[in-house]
């Protein structure tokens, strides 16, 4: 029987990333294309963000998501998909913030369980402290 060892498919890792970040992407123009982030530098629709930028804000989001321990692919990119709906930063609410780092539920449990401990105002609460510099996008104001 082959046996691959875990130092042979390191390799691969930044492949299989970049594939994912892709994926995320292209999930984020098609299914929220016309949803209008606020940028530092303005507000636009995700269809319009040339495609380095949102990679580079998918990959961001992504990251972010994966600070509270998440894994799962699915669990990442609804992370990154309500950071378009309602804010970058949306994971900064009190309450989002508690359930985001309740330990005693599984990192990868935690989004679902965000729709069962927060109300339409959380959410709006969230929207309304949105914060463009979250976005973390490196490229100077203009280039976006």
């Amino acid at each position: 029987m082959l046996r691959i060892r875990p130092e042979q498919l390191e390799p691969f890792k930044p492949v299989a990333e970049a594939a994912f970040v892709r994926r995320v992407t292209a999930y984020v123009r098609e299914k929220h294309g016309e949803v209008v982030i606020e940028l530092p530098d303005g507000a636009r629709a995700v269809k319009q963000l040339p495609d380095d930028a949102l990679l580079e804000i998918v990959r961001s989001g992504i990251a972010r998501a994966r600070s509270y321990g998440m894994t799962w692919e699915s669990t990442l990119t609804a992370f990154v998909a309500i950071m378009f709906v309602v804010a970058p930063n949306f994971d900064e609410h009190p309450l989002i913030q508690r359930v985001l780092k309740d330990e005693s539920v599984p990192p990868d449990s935690r989004i679902d369980l965000l729709w069962e401990r927060t109300t339409d105002q959380n959410w709006e609460a969230a929207q309304r402290n949105s914060n463009p510099a979250s976005w973390n996008l490196e490229s100077p104001e203009g280039e976006v």
